[in-house]
């Protein structure tokens, strides 16, 4: 179970990853941190990975009602753990993977993360 909820909390903290490696970007453009527009001046590796961090709050929620799903059933956790796990080690090379702009890589990873929550939604159903 203890596993579960730092996978929750380890999701959690990358949105704000992304988010930092945004604020790395904008503060290099030259200008500096421009915190009246911080939207458009997002271009390339840093709006790459503002994508990465609006993709983050997308993915979180229905990562995050599978875990608590798991929890409230008490499915047999093994199998749940190696699904978060491999979610949140999926998420963390799809960040880098879209920073980086490796589009069909950042894809397989996505879907790959995809089925992980997928089949933590299954396993309280076969439990």
């Amino acid at each position: 179970m203890t596993i579960l909820i730092i996978c929750l909390l380890v999701s959690i903290s990358q949105i704000y990853l992304a988010k930092a490696v945004v604020a790395v970007a904008m503060s290099r453009e030259g200008k500096g941190y421009d915190n009246h527009h911080p939207r458009l001046q997002q271009s390339k590796w840093g709006g790459r990975a503002y994508g990465a961090h609006q993709n983050g709050f997308e993915a979180f929620p229905i990562f995050a009602i599978a875990i608590l799903l798991n929890l409230i059933i008490e499915v047999d956790f093994y199998f749940a753990e190696i699904l978060a796990l491999s979610f949140v080690s999926l998420r963390f090379i799809y960040i880098y993977l879209y920073i980086a702009d490796f589009s069909f890589a950042r894809s397989t990873t996505w879907t790959l993360a995809f089925i992980c929550n997928i089949g933590l939604y299954i396993l309280p159903l076969v439990y």
